[in-house]
């Protein structure tokens, strides 16, 4: 079955990215026109306060606006920049100095702790940002093609999705890779954790989504609980 069709979110060009605020009340868009927009997160889905326009590349250019949830106040927008901005109103609230080269590029945002971030990179790697210093406090490096996906397992524990056809499981604490997922025959460019199940799904170029039992691997004792 197909979902109403009323129920679209219309963009200018290519969407990018999406990501879901952790109350549940609003969605954010990312496009390649560079502008981040602001949804209601219920039927009619409709355009709320703001849509902003930020200088993350070369003007003109069209290229990848990442966008990823701190928390209901806050969010991080990035490409060859990095901002963090307000919810409420979509203005800067603050910027990084750290500008990425080309072949390093913001490819993915994730939401790791209160204060940190991840962002993946189109030269393989995953940075572990803190945002009470604006400071790139580590680099996560195993991948050996672009990291095109980042998502939260727990307070201890994190997945990434690569164009080198594998997913891997690290250990944000101990700054280890666990374990190295290979199967897919292309990139791997969505991942996602399902908790009550302890599996990953991974969506792939290669047309196909896999499922994946974590098993063993991590415990379910969080870091603050």
């Amino acid at each position: 079955e197909t979902g109403d069709s009323s129920d679209v979110l219309a963009h200018p060009d290519r969407v990018t990215s999406v990501a879901v605020s952790p109350s549940g009340g609003c969605i954010l868009t990312g496009c390649v026109d560079q502008k981040v927009r602001k949804w209601s997160a219920v039927p009619p889905y409709t355009l709320m306060e703001w849509e902003c326009t930020l200088p993350l590349a070369e003007e003109d250019s069209k290229e990848d606006c990442k966008v990823g949830f701190l928390d209901d106040e806050l969010f991080v927008v990035g490409y060859e920049k990095l901002f963090i901005m307000k919810v409420d109103d979509g203005s800067v609230f603050r910027s990084f100095k750290t500008e990425f080269e080309t072949e390093s590029t913001v490819r993915a945002i994730t939401t790791m702790r209160p204060n940190s971030f991840l962002t993946g990179h189109q030269d393989g790697s995953i940075q572990e940002w803190d945002t009470n210093s604006d400071n790139c406090v580590h680099t996560f490096k195993d991948h050996s093609d672009h990291v095109q996906s980042i998502a939260k397992v727990n307070d201890l524990h994190f997945i990434s999705g690569s164009n080198d056809h594998t997913f891997k499981l690290w250990n944000i604490q101990s700054k280890d890779c666990i374990r190295t997922f290979s199967g897919h025959t292309s990139a791997v460019d969505a991942v996602m954790y399902m908790p009550t199940r302890n599996t990953v799904l991974t969506g792939s170029d290669d047309e196909n989504i896999k499922v994946w039992a974590l098993n063993e691997l991590i415990s379910d004792v969080v870091i603050g609980e």
